[in-house]
């Protein structure tokens, strides 16, 4: 027994001593984990608050570590490298995003990994190997969201989710553009058009000319929910009227309430609307429109009669009228908020139009300061068909303080002129955005200078650092 029990003791007193060092060293690598994480969070909160530089980021990274770290990890040497990391799409377009180091020349960098390395001391089995394996983790942490976000285009799939066209700009200076979209284009900026922003983002990619940017676009952004989706709808009511209102060459003011068939301003009329929610149901809200005569029939004109591109052989087609001599129709009203519900029928494109501020019409609104509608100046059923066009042609929309949220819809500018340039603060959060023609919108961001509160999710929302690996 006693030579038996000198043979296996040293084997078992081995096996204990592996057993203790290698749990030690899984311990050890726990730790290290937690400090690679605490350390990446914190680069990534630095950059959001100072320009990136690569040496700041390894400087940040080396003095967290040191700080977290301190003689808990038996003093041994901590090999600290910070790097910069962006998103691409993943290979053959599957929508999957992969990491991978930024170039800091094309891409600004989406957040840093952080890889810590130490070489583990034996305890129990010193004498036979002083050292372990040295032990190797990493962290990413990436910004989620964007700051001050006054643009957003829900779309997840289509190439031109942020559509640019002709000579059509963007100016959001002070706030952020955010496309959903994963596709390879999911901003798309062609012609002499250009996209002018704090910071624009896309899950996917951007097209067009780097000139047409400024600056170039964030790619491969982390994908972000849609911040209205909890938002609650107004209460549809009865019916204000039987049939659609038409108003035409005078002066009155509206009262909120359920407008079914819609409501529309021809060319003359003068519109005061009074505080509150309009409801738009089962028909259009229309801006300066002339009236046409079809079978007898006295009918607003078509959209369509007021889109440059549609052919004379259409125009005729639809009984478009001729140039009116009556004024611009007019709509003005403060603490108003827009609910469009229902169905719209189609026009001859086959697409229908809830909304339609015509080139010769006058529009100024600030949305509710509070009540079922907050904050929001359009708001579009969740329950719509899709690609709804919400469509601005008119040269003097100027002011349109608050947040248009259209989940279904288009939000279509196709104007000659400024839009929303006089508005504290203008949000979009739509399907799409397009613009064509030469239009410039502007994107106020002048959240503290107007009583109309900012939704959640949108405008003064900081991004916020989260570990993605």
């Amino acid at each position: 027994m006693a030579i038996i029990f000198a043979i296996v003791l040293p084997v078992l007193l081995a096996s204990i001593g592996v057993a203790v060092d290698y749990a030690s060293w899984l311990v050890r690598k726990q730790q290290l984990q937690a400090i690679a994480d605490a350390t990446a969070l914190a680069v990534v909160s630095d950059m959001q608050v100072s320009a990136y530089d690569r040496r700041r980021i390894q400087a940040v990274a080396e003095a967290q570590v040191k700080s977290l770290a301190g003689t808990r990890l038996g003093g041994d040497p901590i090999g600290v490298v910070a790097e910069p990391v962006t998103r691409r799409p993943g290979p053959a377009g599957g929508g999957a995003l992969t990491e991978e180091v930024a170039d800091e020349r094309d891409r600004a960098p989406s957040g840093v990994r952080v890889s810590l390395s130490q070489r583990k001391r034996a305890i129990m089995t010193t004498l036979v190997t002083p050292q372990l394996t040295d032990i190797t983790v990493q962290a990413t942490a990436e910004l989620v969201g964007i700051s001050k976000v006054c643009v957003i285009a829900l779309n997840g799939q289509a190439n031109g989710a942020i559509d640019l066209q002709d000579r059509a700009r963007v100016s959001a200076t002070g706030c952020s553009v955010y496309a959903l979209s994963a596709a390879a284009a999911a901003i798309d900026v062609r012609g002499t058009s250009e996209l002018s922003a704090l910071k624009s983002c896309a899950v996917g990619g951007y097209a067009g000319s780097s000139q047409r940017y400024k600056p170039l676009p964030i790619t491969g952004c982390p994908a972000i929910k849609d911040p209205l989706a909890g938002r609650v709808a107004p209460v549809v009511g009865p019916c204000k009227f039987p049939q659609a209102l038409v108003i035409g060459n005078r002066t009155i003011t509206l009262d909120p309430g359920t407008y079914c068939g819609g409501l529309i301003l021809t060319a003359g009329a003068k519109v005061r609307l009074n505080p509150g929610i309009y409801v738009i149901k089962d028909g259009p809200l229309v801006i300066g429109s002339d009236m046409v005569t079809v079978n007898g029939h006295h009918a607003a004109a078509p959209c369509l009669c007021y889109h440059k591109d549609t052919s004379s052989q259409m125009r005729e087609a639809m009984h478009c009228a001729g140039p009116s001599s009556l004024p611009p129709a007019s709509l003005s009203g403060d603490e108003v908020g827009f609910y469009f519900t229902g169905t719209v029928p189609p026009e001859g494109d086959n697409v229908a139009r809830p909304l339609q501020m015509m080139p010769r019409s006058s529009v100024s609104l600030s949305a509710p300061k509070d009540g079922a509608m907050a904050g929001l100046l359009f708001f579009e059923d969740r329950n719509a068909v899709a690609n709804r066009a919400f469509e601005i042609l008119s040269d003097e929309a100027r002011r349109l303080v608050g947040t248009i949220y259209l989940p279904r819809g288009t939000f279509l500018v196709a104007a000659d002129q400024v839009v929303a340039d006089r508005s504290e603060y203008t949000a979009i959060i739509a399907q799409k955005l397009v613009l064509s023609q030469a239009p410039r919108l502007v994107v106020n961001a002048n959240y503290s200078a107007s009583p109309v509160p900012v939704p959640q999710g949108v405008g003064p929302t900081s991004a916020y650092p989260a570990l993605t690996n």
